[in-house]
């Protein structure tokens, strides 16, 4: 998604002015010496024209501004083996920082990332970083979209992020995160927050209430306690709980009429399905798989001809009536 983006805004700038006192070509050729000089940025050589010409390639592509400053990098499947350059601290201008599929890039991300004021995007995927500085990005004011999966990121989730006011789309999905989810972690209309596949625990708090998300993934997790005043949100649209070990009574709980989709598999949840499943104004697709719920599944009121599957009521203590067995006596549970 980060690529395409920056292949939108990617254009030429040969005729860029040079700040006098900044070469960001002598910086880009210290972040190279500092991978291990891949072949993939062999043509990243001294005089190089970083703004355009040479420097663009599949591994690497860049944008600069009126004054030569490099403002957008994307460095993408090299083969180095290295810690994280910290010669890119030094291109101050930087808007949009994305690092994908990396795989051998190992350590921390270093503290000195948070001079880069400039970030509205910060994105580094699928690389072997394993550590994150406690205090990251302490108080940035333009930062808007952070993307940090598909690495081997441990410890927890730097509770700092709270105090970045334009934070809108959080991503650590498939890391080894542990402990709690803090508060206020995403801003903003529409906010997304993606926690999935990492080992967080305790509950969802209960700020989130009062967040405007418009979506939360948290699956394959060991987060417990009772999320279900997410289900109500105003626009919210898309929520997947599933994998976790929650454990409260569904029976009461109204669904927001924005929402899209509802994933609670494999959890604990109990009682009833609730009625405002059914009566919703448009198609939710929906997965209650191997919980302990009970009770006769309410009936789609719109869209008749799209039929809940049985496949996502599977493995739960006693559901019945269609798509499942029906019911003994209709309107409870066999």
């Amino acid at each position: 998604m980060s690529i395409i983006f920056f292949l939108l805004l990617l254009s030429s700038c040969t005729s860029c002015v040079l700040s006098a006192d900044v070469n960001d070509g002598l910086v880009l050729l210290k972040i190279k010496e500092q991978l291990g000089n891949p072949q993939e940025l062999s043509n990243w050589v001294e005089g190089f024209q970083y703004c355009g010409g040479s420097a663009f390639s599949n591994n690497a592509q860049m944008q600069c501004d009126n004054n030569g400053r490099v403002n957008y990098l994307v460095l993408q499947v090299i083969t180095a083996s290295a810690p994280f350059p910290e010669a890119i601290c030094d291109l101050t201008e930087l808007e949009g920082l994305t690092i994908n599929s990396l795989y051998n890039l190992y350590g921390p991300i270093p503290s000195c990332i948070n001079q880069l004021s400039n970030l509205h995007l910060f994105d580094i995927e699928r690389t072997g970083l394993s550590s994150l500085p406690e205090l990251l990005f302490l108080n940035h004011e333009k930062l808007h979209d952070l993307i940090l999966s598909s690495n081997a990121f441990s410890g927890s989730i730097p509770a700092s992020l709270s105090t970045i006011p334009t934070l809108n789309h959080l991503d650590f999905s498939n890391n080894s995160l542990k402990g709690t989810i803090p508060p206020d972690l995403v801003h903003g209309q529409y906010a997304t927050l993606f926690l999935n596949d990492n080992r967080l625990t305790g509950e969802i708090p209960k700020c989130y209430l009062w967040v405007p998300l418009g979506s939360i993934y948290a699956r394959n997790n060991k987060l417990t306690g009772d999320p279900s005043f997410l289900f109500n949100k105003e626009n919210i649209y898309a929520i997947d709980l599933s994998h976790n070990d929650f454990e409260f009574d569904l029976s009461n709980v109204e669904i927001s009429k924005s929402l899209r989709s509802l994933y609670l598999g494999f959890n604990k949840i109990y009682g009833n399905i609730p009625q405002s499943i059914a009566s919703a104004d448009h198609y939710i697709d929906l997965d209650f798989r191997n919980n302990k719920l009970c009770g006769e599944i309410p009936q789609r009121q719109i869209f008749p001809w799209q039929p809940f599957e049985a496949s996502i009521f599977a493995d739960n203590k006693c559901l019945c009536g269609s798509p499942l067995p029906p019911c003994k006596n209709p309107g409870s549970a066999p």
